[in-house]
């Protein structure tokens, strides 16, 4: 196995706080590794495991704890697995780098086979939507529903800004520079919740994400036989590329997309938004939990 952390007492520093944001949940919850040729992959998991299974990838550098805001109100209608995506800050322990959509597809596929569910709904923040197209694209069967959250690339490509902001914080990884990035994130400007914060600045102070996957935009023709129950969620205020022309591209490749543009949201979105995303999550879910693909 390859480390992301600079040394063996860096990664439990990094663990205690994982630990601490877990408690932001407010839910009880369960945790396994589930081994792929990829790495050992960290899963956490909440909810009845009885219910549909929904299945998330989380924001880039931000791990499945992001997802503290969301899963209370989720667990009422599925068993939730928060994944901590493979070479990404985390729990997750690579064997190497990931470096390709097709990689990141397989190891997705080997995951889930861990798990073994057939078929699962899915969501994904930012990478984490750009991965969860790029899996349901080559298995739609196996994908019941899909949901994402102001999806990194896919439908537009990502603003030169976006790399002038991220990047001095993960190459000089002071508190400030984080903050700087990660207000810039939101609407409001405001900072992190002190137990996450603390977590994102381990993370960014003593690891280096071995995730080599570039969040690209799709072509109209991977859309094609395109048929999986899609849910796109971008804030009107969003930052990585223009929201409504985000928007247009995704209906237009996928004519049944249901399409928000949330008031007042910026890419912080599941996070600051937390209300209206969850609603909005749980009626599209509730909506097509009698058919499993649109006629």
């Amino acid at each position: 196995m390859r480390s992301i952390f600079r040394n063996q007492e860096a990664e439990l520093a990094y663990e205690r706080c994982y630990e601490e944001s877990l408690t932001l949940f407010e839910l009880a919850y369960s945790s396994c590794y589930v081994k792929t040729s990829f790495g050992d992959t960290h899963v956490v998991c909440f909810g009845d495991r009885n219910k549909k299974p929904l299945m998330l990838l989380h924001g880039m550098t931000m791990s499945s704890t992001m997802w503290y805001p969301n899963v209370k109100h989720w667990v009422q209608d599925r068993c939730v697995y928060a994944i901590d995506v493979m070479g990404d800050f985390g729990r997750s322990k690579p064997a190497g780098v990931m470096k390709s959509r097709r990689e990141a597809r397989q190891w997705l596929l080997e995951v889930l086979d861990g798990l073994s569910y057939p078929q699962v709904d899915l969501a994904g923040h930012s990478m984490g939507g750009f991965l969860s197209l790029n899996f349901a694209l080559a298995y739609p069967e196996l994908v019941s529903r899909l949901m994402l959250y102001a999806p990194a690339g896919t439908f537009h490509r990502v603003s030169f800004q976006f790399f002038t902001k991220i990047y001095p914080a993960l190459l000089f990884h002071t508190e400030n520079r984080i903050d700087r990035a990660f207000q810039w994130f939101s609407a409001s400007g405001a900072p992190l919740l002190p137990v996450f914060r603390s977590q994102v600045i381990a993370g960014y102070r003593n690891a280096k994400p071995l995730l080599r996957v570039t969040p690209t935009v799709f072509s109209s023709e991977e859309f094609e036989n395109f048929r999986t129950p899609t849910l796109l969620l971008v804030g009107d205020q969003e930052v990585i590329y223009p929201a409504k022309r985000a928007i247009a591209n995704a209906q237009e490749m996928i004519p049944h997309v249901k399409g928000h543009l949330i008031t007042g949201a910026s890419h912080a979105l599941t996070i600051e938004n937390a209300d209206i995303i969850n609603t909005i999550t749980l009626d599209f879910l509730k909506q097509h939990d009698t058919a499993n693909r649109l006629p």
